[in-house]
């Protein structure tokens, strides 16, 4: 999910806050998009150009639209390469801002923000350096905006992520742990008390501060009773965004309540982008495995969901882990042991999180 980063008051300058109209537009723009209302949101967009054309802004809205609309992003994909010329249109009109004024904030901001994209993208593409390029680019302005929270609370929302990221982000990829000496430390909780505060003080940024706590709380602090009231927010904000559609289930899942996620798994199943039937698939045969202890119709739901995977180029490397966990546990209760060894040791190697991390050890044990 993208970080949308939208500027504030630059000092003893009038930027985008004051300008309500404009404001006005990004937020109805943004909602729209989190909604999957692309035709309203390029709509809105179209207006917003026009008030500030040639802005970081539109740029950064407009590749905030395009990953939403075709996520996920990957290599070799048109929409890839658009994304990222978005972004590289946003870091050169932010530059421009800031070699008018090295304190300009919306420069800061969109410098900030675009690089973070591009760090995100290239992460989960698999592309550690670039990603780390990225990042370092990212912190220049990541460690002003520290200095600047208690004026603009949109930078709540970077610290805590900066804040937590910087140490658990290592401890989950030991990669990491050697080439972050270059920034500062962090403090986990004190990033998750940033982004709380983000949540209840931005304007901006208050979605994507829920959005990572929801995605914090479920899946790297393992507490699914605590993400679930984030899940509930953004579901009851965004009801047609199939992403917050995919992580309520998840967190239903985790909590075993299989029932009360069969709507929104059936939603996520008659989706009409692979993406999510593939997803949706996964999650159907957690419910068939688990609460109903249908073992065969598990495993054709879950080599559907596999097939889906690879016919249409959708595998993610998380909900792999779901999906091999699933075909190892079916497989080891009909008496398939070395057809279950394998899909565990696939797992082990496609979980990003504690939780599938430490089932799969725990089953190769």
């Amino acid at each position: 999910m993208l970080i949308s980063l939208f500027p504030v008051r630059v000092f003893g300058q009038t930027r985008l806050l004051d300008d309500k109209e404009t404001s006005l537009l990004i937020l109805q723009a943004m909602d729209s998009t989190y909604n999957l209302n692309f035709e309203a949101a390029e709509q809105l967009t179209a207006k917003i150009e026009k008030r500030i054309p040639q802005h970081p802004a539109v740029f950064l809205l407009k590749a905030f639209q395009v990953n939403v609309k075709h996520i996920p992003l990957r290599e070799g994909s048109p929409y890839y390469d658009q994304f990222v010329l978005l972004l590289r249109l946003s870091i050169e009109e932010s530059e421009k801002l800031l070699e008018k004024d090295k304190d300009d904030v919306e420069g800061i901001f969109f410098s900030m923000a675009s690089h973070g994209y591009l760090a995100q993208l290239y992460a989960d593409n698999g592309k550690n350096m670039k990603a780390l390029g990225e990042a370092k680019s990212a912190y220049s302005f990541i460690k002003i905006g520290f200095d600047l929270i208690d004026l603009y609370p949109e930078f709540y929302f970077s610290s805590g992520l900066f804040n937590y990221y910087r140490e658990k982000y290592p401890e989950v990829h030991p990669y990491f742990k050697t080439v972050v000496w270059f920034f500062r430390s962090g403090d986990k909780k004190l990033g998750i008390e940033m982004l709380k505060k983000g949540a209840e003080s931005a304007i901006f940024t208050r979605t994507e501060c829920l959005t990572y706590l929801l995605h914090i709380y479920l899946r790297y602090e393992n507490q699914p009773t605590q993400s679930i009231k984030y899940a509930k927010i953004l579901i009851n904000l965004y009801p047609r965004d199939l992403i917050y559609t995919t992580m309520y289930v998840e967190n239903l899942v985790r909590l075993k309540q299989y029932y009360k996620a069969i709507p929104d798994i059936n939603r996520l199943k008659n989706s009409d982008k692979a993406f999510f039937r593939y997803i949706g698939e996964i999650f159907y045969g957690n419910y068939l495995e688990i609460a109903l202890y249908d073992m065969k119709g598990a495993l054709d739901v879950y080599t559907r969901a596999d097939k889906i995977a690879n016919d249409e180029h959708t595998r993610t490397p998380h909900y792999d882990s779901i999906l091999f966990l699933g075909l190892g546990r079916v497989n080891k209760k009909m008496g398939e042991g070395q057809i279950a060894l394998s899909y565990f040791k696939k797992a082990a190697k496609s979980a990003e999180y504690s939780a599938q991390m430490d089932e799969a050890e725990y089953y190769l044990k």
